[in-house]
């Protein structure tokens, strides 16, 4: 199956009605027997506070700036946290991703996290 991930609601929208025969489920499109079509809301992750990176950061003080980042790791973000949790399955049931993120710098992080995320094994196409 062939999942796309859009941007935002209504690339996703604009992206299945091109594909034909959608049915709206909650958080994506079926469109034909081999299309999903679904999105992000703009970034569905954050970046972790210092202390999931390194405990000794949970009481930080001057002299430990910069703190280490890196690598960084990613927690889902509250307000967000079923949308992700839908495209999560989709990557789990995809043979193929569509990457629909918008053709700026921020557009494809936002998508790219999300894949890695989820460690994502399935090809990785990029449309826009």
């Amino acid at each position: 199956m062939r999942v796309f991930i859009a941007e935002k609601p209504a690339l996703g929208q604009v992206i299945a009605g091109a594909l034909g025969t959608v049915i709206r489920k909650d958080g994506y499109f079926e469109c034909g027997s081999n299309n999903i079509v679904t999105w992000c809301i703009g970034h569905l992750l954050e970046l972790a506070p210092p202390e999931v990176h390194n405990p000794a950061y949970k009481n930080w003080v001057q002299a430990d700036l910069p703190l280490r980042l890196r690598p960084a790791k990613y927690q889902p973000i509250a307000r967000t946290k079923d949308q992700l949790s839908i495209v999560q399955q989709l990557i789990g049931r995809a043979t193929e991703i569509v990457h629909a993120g918008d053709p700026d710098d921020e557009g494809q992080l936002l998508v790219e996290e999300v894949l890695e995320y989820f460690g994502n094994t399935a090809p990785v196409k990029r449309i826009l």
